[in-house]
């Protein structure tokens, strides 16, 4: 619900600031006023009948209704903070009583019509290579080595996902690529780390998604990891269905603060989500573990690599960032996480936080990418 409240409150703020740059610059043209006025009403109607009555719209609808909102508030914030610039720079000349580099007038209306359509359509370009960015996910391979032996094992080829999001927008045409992309890769064992399940269970089931899910082979399993979109109960959900759901219909092995020894050869650890209260110290996880033999850990969030590093995992795996999805919330995160996306060695541990497969919300990746994760891992020989 705050959510919601805080959304209706800068789409209501910035739309009325366009309105008003609009309105400025065509005082000529009554008719464009009129057309851009219900236009954005009608955007915003739009929001408010896709929240409030979205149990009463069938799935193909609700879907259209998300995706026009979560791209219209998008487009707001790109093109009204353009707007704010030109703003503020007009405000710096007004203050100084100087032209823009002693010749250029801001206040010409010539010249803000012709700004506002640039930036209009700069950002719908933007806005277009990053919705294909979306749905072009790319492949990174990482070769690393593992100083351990894994008995039987020389090396391993993990396929690593975060971050699917199934549910409303990413259904069965998206998971059905992101599936077929998966097993391509030929994986030894294929891992998600949470957030497999977007924020409503119903929309799955209503899509069979679980046929796709199914489709996810490998030779040593197919296991996944809780994320915070786990634990987000909407309406009649119980608590814990969607993990249940996982494990039970999509045939996924969700580890819940488990260890399962693969093969008689390494150890695959998964973390709960930071969301359960419950969530379990890792050094009380592996104190019983053959520390000989490598340790793989899942987790989700990468909130503090430390503890992997400190508890000897040999890899450690994690999702949640997005690596901030939309520029510049990018470098914004760089100052809460130390590792937003990409690798990093912490003492003898490979960490990886992935950019995430899917999306929360609007579907556009404007200055990061979505991924698939190969990580090829060498053992020690004998």
């Amino acid at each position: 619900m705050r959510i919601f409240f805080n959304s209706i409150i800068i789409q209501l703020l910035l739309n009325t600031y366009i309105l008003w740059w609009i309105w400025s610059i065509t005082s000529r043209y009554k008719l464009v006023r009129q057309i851009i006025t219900a236009l954005i009403g009608l955007e915003v109607a739009i929001y408010f009948s896709g929240f409030f009555f979205s149990d009463v719209f069938p799935l193909n609808v609700n879907h259209w209704l998300i995706w026009l909102t979560t791209t219209w508030m998008v487009f707001l914030v790109y093109f009204s903070g353009l707007l704010m610039g030109y703003d503020l720079l007009r405000l710096i000349c007004l203050y100084t009583q100087k032209p823009l580099f002693g010749k250029i007038k801001l206040y010409s209306l010539k010249l803000r019509t012709l700004y506002l359509l640039a930036s209009f359509t700069l950002v719908a370009a933007v806005m277009l290579y990053g919705n294909y960015r979306f749905k072009h996910p790319v492949v990174n391979h990482y070769e690393l080595s593992v100083d351990k032996k894994a008995i039987g094992i020389d090396s391993l080829k993990i396929v690593m996902v975060s971050d699917l999001h199934v549910g409303i927008l990413i259904g069965n045409d998206m998971l059905h690529k992101y599936v077929d992309l998966i097993m391509a890769q030929k994986p030894d064992i294929i891992v998600l780390v949470g957030d497999i399940i977007d924020y409503d269970l119903a929309s799955v089931k209503e899509q069979h998604l679980e046929n796709e899910f199914r489709r996810l082979k490998a030779r040593y399993g197919v296991y996944a990891s809780t994320g915070n979109h786990e634990y987000i109960e909407i309406k009649d959900e119980k608590k814990d269905e969607k993990i249940n759901w996982l494990n039970d219909v999509a045939n996924l092995t969700v580890l819940r603060d488990s260890v399962v020894k693969i093969s008689n050869a390494f150890y695959l650890v998964g973390r709960e989500d930071n969301r359960n209260e419950d969530r379990k110290q890792l050094d009380s996880l592996i104190s019983n573990i053959d520390k000989s033999l490598p340790v793989i850990v899942l987790n989700h969030e990468p909130r503090d690599l430390d503890e992997e590093a400190d508890n000897g995992a040999d890899i450690a795996l994690y999702g949640h960032t997005h690596n901030g999805q939309l520029f510049p919330y990018n470098i914004v995160l760089k100052a809460i996480y130390e590792v937003v996306y990409g690798y990093k060695k912490k003492q003898n541990t490979h960490v990886y936080v992935s950019s995430g497969l899917g999306l929360a919300g609007p579907q556009y990746r404007i200055g990061t990418l979505s991924e698939i994760v190969v990580l090829n891992i060498d053992f020690k020989k004998d």
